[in-house]
């Protein structure tokens, strides 16, 4: 009789957590979603975001967020090499509601239209987005990567971007890469 009960209770337990397995894995949604409406990763970087145009920073979307998100950030670097990435932008402390970034952020410190949002500079630079300016003729890789974090930074406005990012990096929960290319024109035209 106990054996009976035993095999009851067990196949039972046992079919619910089978089944309660399939059904989360079959219902499971990404847990960050973020784009741009200017560019998809592996495009070229349009030259309105560049030093050949407006120079101004491009747009991003946030379709959904994980849990327990606290702030958004984003980083722009390009490579110059296996070591060497240098950062043009960093911005951080935008709210977790938020779900446009628009095109041309101010070149200021705190971005009141983002909630108070911080920017970084780089080294020796302004503050805000520098545009990609390669030298003629080259072409580099640029990335853009957004950022769900655990928390509000405490990384003063106006720090330099790799300081910045080593901040945003130490509070990422989940985050989005977008890889452009870019070959500046070359002088002759």
């Amino acid at each position: 009789m106990r054996r009976r009960h035993f095999l009851e209770i067990f196949g039972t337990t046992s079919v619910s957590v089978i089944s309660g397995c399939i059904g989360k894995s079959e219902s499971k949604k990404p847990a960050f979603v973020s784009s741009s409406p200017a560019f998809e990763s592996g495009d070229t970087l349009p030259s309105q975001f560049t030093c050949e145009g407006t120079g101004k920073s491009p747009p991003f979307i946030v379709n959904r967020i994980p849990e327990p998100t606290k702030s958004l950030a984003i980083t722009g670097e390009w490579s110059k090499g296996p070591i060497n990435e240098p950062r043009f932008w960093t911005i951080w402390n935008i709210p977790p509601e938020t779900e446009r970034i628009p095109v041309g952020i101010p070149r200021t410190k705190r971005v009141e239209s983002l909630g108070g949002a911080r920017q970084g500079r780089q080294r020796g630079g302004t503050v805000g987005y520098k545009p990609p300016c390669p030298p003629s003729g080259q072409s580099y890789e640029h990335r853009f990567q957004i950022y769900a974090l655990d928390q509000m930074l405490d990384a003063p406005a106006g720090t330099t971007n790799e300081e910045a990012s080593e901040a945003i990096g130490s509070s990422e929960l989940a985050s989005n890469r977008i890889t452009l290319t870019y070959t500046r024109s070359t002088a002759d035209g």
